[in-house]
């Protein structure tokens, strides 16, 4: 039984956390495509600002799964994190050479967008 790799890595307005490496020479996986997470209405009217702090596994196919919130924010903004996480794509991690599913915690930034001029 192969046991999912965890780690941390900082992507621009996000960030994947390390738990531990087994043994076997992985390596992380990488994010070859990613999207932004967008405001909810009620959550630009509140101010609210913060991170969501999302748990996932990145699958042999490099495709977000089973992903549940681990610290939310509110009004709407749980659900965008993890809308805008479905849209993510990886290279997936790999274990000598081979594809392997991957734990991580993905932390997701909300600043409040300010108002265009």
């Amino acid at each position: 039984m192969k046991v999912p790799l965890l780690l941390f890595l900082m992507i621009g307005g996000a960030a994947l956390r390390a738990q531990t490496f087994p043994s076997g020479n992985p390596t992380a996986p990488t994010v070859i495509q990613k999207s932004d997470p967008e405001y909810t209405r009620e959550a630009i009217e509140a101010q609210l600002q913060g991170t969501v702090l999302l748990a996932t596994v990145i699958a042999t196919d490099g495709i977000p799964s089973e992903i549940r919130v681990v610290k939310g924010l509110g009004k709407g903004l749980d659900e965008k994190a993890v809308e805008c996480l479905q849209k993510w794509r990886f290279k997936p991690g790999t274990r000598d050479g081979e594809p392997i599913p991957v734990k991580v915690s993905v932390e997701i930034n909300f600043r409040v967008p300010r108002p265009r001029v």
